[in-house]
């Protein structure tokens, strides 16, 4: 503004400036917030409201999956060590029968060695 246009306002005039921010917390907004989304466009409330619930059902699909592996992971770890120790313990019978003595030790020893090294350390893990 020029500096004549300053002068002509009225001194008594005062200008303000008012900003107003509003957030929510959770999937949806509260009605009020909603009913504006509605004032922008009618087909926002609907709108927001399938992609909360989109979103929710992706996060319940997520736990499941978790709750499902965290189950899962420990039987096939302990299935994978008993097939292991089987697969040990037919090789040493194998190598000791066709007569292979250090074989049949080696095959004991390097199928089993896992087995007890995860054991020491579940024992160390627990004290």
């Amino acid at each position: 503004m020029p500096d004549n246009k300053l002068q002509e306002i009225n001194p008594s005039v005062i200008l303000t400036h008012q900003e107003i921010s509003e957030t929510y917390q959770g999937p949806l907004p509260d009605p009020i917030m909603l009913e504006k989304y509605k004032n922008a466009d009618p087909s926002f409330p609907e709108r927001i409201v399938c992609m909360a619930e989109d979103h929710n059902a992706a996060d319940v699909r997520t736990k499941n999956r978790i709750s499902l592996s965290n189950l899962l992971i420990p039987i096939i770890g302990q299935i994978f060590t008993l097939a292991l120790g089987a697969g040990g313990i037919l090789a040493c019978i194998y190598l000791a029968k066709s007569g292979y003595p250090e074989g049949a030790i080696a095959a004991i020893v390097g199928s089993f060695s896992p087995i007890i090294i995860n054991a020491i350390k579940g024992l160390r893990h627990n004290k």
